[in-house]
């Protein structure tokens, strides 16, 4: 069975709306995969996600489904009265709250994307002369990207198209002032989405939050955003590394960010993306450990012992570790046992919820600049004022 125009909102991507547009006028799977690239039997594995999801929200017309949930809801349950002559007589459809189970949130995500991003990457030419003895990490606090704001109720105006601006320009001004690092690390420190799926409420707490528009730009718009990031840095690093840590806004859906991304650039060797599995994601360079986490659920003490326990082989070889967090919004270090924790500040304003309730902090990005024997030798800023 071709689609319909009517599978159009059970889309996920834009390339899935191209493939209902084009089967809905009767083109075949390798008609569709000349027209839009890609193999054909990708359309047709993309083609039975649309079709099953679909059917997870009560539209399946070769089964006399044809009336769909309501946004947010799937099909519990469906009973059905047949005439003699076949006809539906009377029909009883069971709606329940969606829940995605993370597996599938994953691979219909990941299944989705997988055309639009493997296989067009190409490697880029190495930058020519850079220092091995330096790491250049480009630090970004929570980015909630999705969030929306009225300047009326929030003191400024926010939404999707400001969040990708300000962090781009923010990663180009650091990227030129950055020294020639051999070595460039992109290290989103959680929350990164405002969201973490299409009720638009929180992971845990399920509270309701401002969010701009439909979930799936969110996610298109988050997954190009650091796709062009990265392709910033390799023209001034040999090599990039890139931290997607889980945040309590997004813990599930910074686990596709990160399959996506793994995906784009998994046959570029100039590229590593570290696992995020573990809500602790760490790396070492040269004498220096560097631990990340959102920060969220965890104080300080109980992240000390954690690390001191978990990575006690890799403690003992580095002559300096850090712990860079993200969560409270605004800058604020402390050393303890000879580790360095440090929060880092965010791009974004605060929403009306935080604006209401007293919060805010001073808006901004940095790079910190690590020697392989000496750590930290010196840090760029850049504020959100300067680029607004």
């Amino acid at each position: 069975m071709s689609l319909s125009l009517n599978h159009m909102e059970f889309c996920l991507t834009e390339r899935q709306r191209q493939i209902v547009e084009l089967s809905a006028k009767g083109m075949s799977f390798r008609e569709i995969a000349a027209e839009i690239g890609g193999h054909h039997a990708n359309i047709h594995k993309a083609v039975q996600a649309i079709k099953k999801r679909a059917a997870g929200r009560g539209y399946s017309p070769n089964d006399d489904l044809t009336h769909p949930t309501a946004p947010g809801f799937i099909t519990k349950r469906v009973s059905t009265a047949y005439k003699e002559d076949g006809t539906i007589a009377l029909q009883w459809h069971i709606q329940e709250p969606e829940k995605v189970a993370l597996a599938e949130m994953v691979a219909n995500l990941t299944e989705g994307l997988k055309d639009e991003l493997k296989g067009i990457h190409k490697p880029l030419p190495k930058p020519v002369k850079t220092d091995n003895d330096l790491m250049a990490c480009y630090l970004i606090g929570d980015h909630h990207i999705g969030m929306y704001a009225w300047g009326e109720e929030a003191g400024e105006d926010w939404d999707v198209d400001k969040s990708e601006k300000i962090l781009e320009d923010a990663v180009d001004r650091l990227v030129a002032t950055a020294p020639n690092a051999s070595m460039g690390t992109l290290i989103n420190l959680g929350d990164f989405f405002h969201i973490q799926d299409s009720t638009s409420t929180t992971a845990a707490s399920k509270h309701l939050l401002d969010s701009d528009g439909r979930w799936g730009r969110t996610i298109r718009a988050g997954t190009h955003l650091i796709k062009r990031i990265v392709l910033r840095m390799l023209q001034k690093h040999k090599y990039v590394q890139i931290v997607n840590a889980r945040g309590n806004h997004d813990p599930d859906a910074a686990l596709f960010l990160n399959t996506a991304i793994q995906m784009y650039f998994e046959h570029d060797k100039r590229v590593t993306v570290l696992d995020n599995f573990n809500k602790f994601v760490w790396f070492t360079f040269g004498q220096n450990l560097i631990v990340t986490h959102h920060g969220d659920k965890i104080n300080q003490n109980r992240l000390y012992e954690a690390i001191t326990r978990n990575l006690r082989e890799e403690w003992g070889r580095s002559k300096r570790t850090y712990c860079w967090l993200g969560h409270i919004h605004h800058q604020q270090s402390k050393e303890i046992g000879g580790m360095v924790m440090e929060h880092w500040n965010i791009l974004p304003p605060t929403d009306a919820w935080h604006n209401a309730s007293g919060y805010g902090a001073d808006r901004s990005m940095t790079c910190v600049v690590l020697h392989k024997d000496f750590g930290e030798i010196t840090r760029l800023r850049v504020t959100a004022e300067a680029l607004e």
